[in-house]
C-alpha cells in the first residue's frame, strides 16, 4: 500500500460523496473543486512563510482561471464555467472579481456529513497504514471480523464497514441482496428523467434542478413541461426586449436574457419556484389554472430580472429606465 499512497495524487473530500447536500454535484465539479482545494494549500504555504500575496482580510484565496482549469481537465472553458457555478451554488467556493480580468476564488471546506447519514463511501476513512490486531481464524467471532473506521473528515466513528457486507454471513443466510424488480415503465422513466436533468444542469443551478424535480414529483413528463415553460417564458421576454430598435442589436440584450451571464435570472429562479410552490400548495386562495399561473409568474419574474440586470450594469438615463419598464410590462 505504501507504493500507492506515496505517489502524487489529487484527493477528493469524501464528504462530497457522503453529505446529502452535495448529492447533485457532478463528478467533474468534484474534481474541479479538488484542484481549487489543492491550489489553496499552496496559497496557505505562502502565507505561513510570510508571503501575504494570496491572503487578504477575508482569508486565503487563489487565482485559477477557467482557461487554466480547462487545459488541465481537458474540457471546454464553457464547461468549466458551468462547473464553477455548481460549486458556487453549493457554497464550496466564492468568487470575487479583482481588477478587469482576474477573479479571487475563496475555497470553503465541505460541510461535515450528518451523523445519521447512510454513507455511500463508508470504507473511504479506513486507515490502511494502521496495523490491525490479528485474531486467530478458528477463535474469531463474527463481531470481531469487522474493519475499524477512522474518523477523518466526518463524525461517522460509530459506523462499521460491515454495513457494506464486510462481515461474515451466517451459513443459513444468502449473501445475495434481493431488490424489488422495477417495471420497464419505471426504468424508462428514470432514464428519461436522468437525461433531461443532465441537460438542465448545464443551464440552471443545482438548487433549481432539485426544486424542479420536487415540483415534478420525479416525473419526466412534468419535468419536461416545467423546463419548456421556463424557456417559453424567457423566449417571450427576449422577444419583447428585442422588439425595440435600441436593444435589437445591443450586446447587452444577449447578456441580460441568458442564464449563463445574468446571475439574477439563474439565482432568482430558485426563489421564484419556491414562491410558486408556496402559492399553489399553501396559499389561502385556490389557483384555478395552475399551468397558466406558473407561466405568467415565471414570465414576470424573468422580465424583472432582465430589466434589473440592464439597470445595474449599464448607464441608463431616467428616460431609458422608464422606456424599459414600459417595454417589459405584460
Amino acid at each position: 500500500m505504501k507504493s500507492l499512497t506515496s505517489r502524487a495524487f489529487l484527493p477528493i473530500n469524501t464528504d462530497l460523496f457522503n453529505n446529502p447536500k452535495y448529492q447533485e454535484l457532478s463528478c467533474d465539479a468534484m474534481i474541479l473543486y479538488s484542484l481549487y482545494s489543492q491550489r489553496k494549500e499552496v496559497s496557505a504555504f505562502h502565507s505561513q512563510t510570510g508571503n501575504d500575496t494570496f491572503t487578504d482580510s477575508e482569508g486565503i484565496f487563489i487565482y485559477f482561471s477557467n482557461d487554466e482549469a480547462a487545459k488541465i481537465l481537458r474540457m471546454s472553458v464553457r464547461k468549466i464555467s458551468t462547473l464553477r457555478s455548481q460549486l458556487i451554488d453549493c457554497g464550496l467556493i466564492r468568487v470575487v472579481r479583482y481588477g478587469l480580468k482576474n477573479f479571487k476564488i475563496y475555497v470553503n471546506t465541505p460541510e461535515t456529513t450528518p451523523a445519521e447519514t447512510d454513507l455511500v463511501l463508508p470504507w473511504a476513512n479506513f486507515d490502511f497504514e494502521k496495523p490491525i490486531k490479528s485474531v486467530p481464524a478458528n477463535s474469531a467471532s463474527t463481531k470481531s471480523q469487522k474493519l475499524p473506521i477512522n474518523q477523518s473528515n466526518n463524525n461517522q466513528t460509530k459506523l462499521l464497514l460491515s454495513r457494506e457486507s464486510n462481515e461474515s454471513v451466517p451459513q443459513n443466510q444468502s449473501n445475495t441482496l434481493v431488490t424489488p424488480k422495477k417495471s420497464k415503465k419505471d426504468i424508462l422513466n428514470e432514464l428519461s428523467l436522468d437525461s433531461i436533468v443532465t441537460r438542465l444542469k448545464d443551464t440552471f443551478s443545482l438548487p433549481v434542478v432539485s426544486r424542479l424535480k420536487v415540483l415534478a414529483n420525479n416525473s419526466y413528463t412534468k419535468l419536461k413541461w416545467f423546463s419548456d415553460t421556463i424557456f417559453k417564458a424567457k423566449s417571450q421576454v427576449t422577444k419583447k426586449l428585442l422588439s425595440n430598435d435600441k436593444w435589437l442589436y445591443n450586446p447587452a440584450s444577449q447578456e441580460a436574457t441568458q442564464f449563463e451571464s445574468n446571475d439574477l435570472l439563474k439565482r432568482g429562479l430558485e426563489s421564484a419556484l419556491l414562491q410558486i410552490a408556496e402559492i399553489i400548495y399553501k396559499g389561502k386562495e385556490k389557483v384555478q389554472n395552475k399551468a397558466k399561473f406558473i407561466y405568467v409568474y415565471l414570465r414576470n419574474f424573468m422580465a424583472n430580472a432582465v430589466k434589473q440586470y440592464l439597470i445595474d450594469n449599464y448607464e441608463l438615463t431616467e428616460d431609458d429606465e422608464i422606456e424599459l419598464n414600459v417595454l417589459l410590462s405584460f
